[in-house]
C-alpha cells in the first residue's frame, strides 16, 4: 500500500519566498478535500461545488445534498486554513477480498488525513523532537508516544482514541474513533508539520498506521534549511535510504 509516485503533493508554509516548502506522496485512495489556500472566496467555492459533484455524482436528484456538502466542507476547510492546515483529504479504502482484482472488496474502510504546519521555537530538530514527545505525553489526551526517527529527520508519532457520546431519547449512544499523529519539527524553521490520520473504523488501526507510516517515509523538504551546519542528526531531505516501519 506504498503511496502512487505521481501522486505526490507540494507545499509551502507560508506565502513567503523565503519559507520552506515540503513533499510528500499519499495513496491513490485518498481524494483530496480543497482548502482553498492562497485562493479568493469565489475560487474556494468553485473549488467546493466541483469537489460536491465529484463525491456525489451529477444527477440532477442529488443537488441538494451537493449544496450541502459543499457549504460544510467550504466552512469546515475556511476553519482548518485558520489553524494553520495546508492538505485535507479522505481516504476510502477497499477491505478484504482480492489483491488481483478478481474478488470484490469485503468493505470499504475510511479515513481522514490533515497536514498541517504550526509555530514551534525549534533551535534544534533533535531537542524540538524530545519536547514534543514529552509534552505529548504529559497531555491530558494520553495515548501512546513514541519518539521516531524518519527520512527527514526526528519525529514523533502520538496514537490516541476519542468516544463520543450522544444522548437520544432511547438512551446514549456512542462511538470511537482513532488519530494517529506524526510531528515532524522543520530541519531549519521554526515550524512542526502535523500530519494526522483519523477513522471511526478503528479495527483497522493496523492498516492506518501502515498507511501514515509510509507516507511518512516520503516526506521530504526543499535544501533551503535542510542542513544546519554542525547538526549531523539531520537527514538530507533527498535522503531515501529505506527505514523500517516506525509503528511496528
Amino acid at each position: 500500500m506504498r503511496p502512487a509516485p505521481d501522486n505526490g503533493v507540494e507545499r509551502q508554509t507560508d506565502s513567503q519566498p523565503a519559507s520552506s516548502a515540503f513533499r510528500f506522496q499519499v495513496q491513490p485512495e485518498f481524494h483530496e478535500i480543497p482548502l482553498g489556500v492562497g485562493a479568493d472566496e469565489t475560487a474556494l467555492d468553485e473549488q467546493m461545488v466541483a469537489f460536491a459533484r465529484d463525491y456525489w455524482g451529477g444527477q440532477e436528484e442529488r443537488e441538494p445534498l451537493r449544496a450541502l456538502t459543499a457549504a460544510l466542507y467550504g466552512v469546515n476547510s475556511r476553519h482548518l486554513v485558520s489553524e494553520g492546515a495546508v492538505f485535507n483529504a479522505m481516504g476510502v479504502f477497499p477491505v478484504g477480498g482480492g489483491e488481483d482484482g478478481s474478488k470484490s472488496a469485503e468493505r470499504v474502510s475510511r479515513c481522514t488525513l490533515l497536514v498541517s504546519v504550526q509555530d514551534l521555537d525549534n533551535p534544534d530538530p533533535v531537542l524540538a523532537a524530545a519536547g514534543i514527545a514529552e509534552t505529548l505525553a504529559r497531555s491530558k489526551h494520553g495515548g501512546d508516544v513514541l519518539p521516531v526517527r524518519l527520512p527527514a529527520g526526528p519525529a514523533v508519532v502520538h496514537v490516541a482514541g476519542t468516544r463520543m457520546v450522544w444522548e437520544l431519547a432511547d438512551g446514549e449512544q456512542e462511538r470511537f474513533s482513532v488519530r494517529i499523529e506524526i510531528w515532524l519539527p522543520f530541519p531549519g524553521e521554526d515550524r512542526v508539520l502535523v500530519m494526522s490520520l483519523s477513522t471511526a473504523d478503528v479495527h483497522d488501526l493496523y492498516m492506518y498506521q501502515a498507511v501514515l507510516a509510509d507516507i511518512a517515509d516520503t516526506i521530504t523538504f526543499d535544501d533551503s534549511g535542510a542542513d544546519r551546519p554542525g547538526d549531523p542528526s539531520v537527514a538530507p531531505a533527498t535522503a531515501a535510504v529505506p527505514t523500517p516501519n516506525p509503528f511496528g
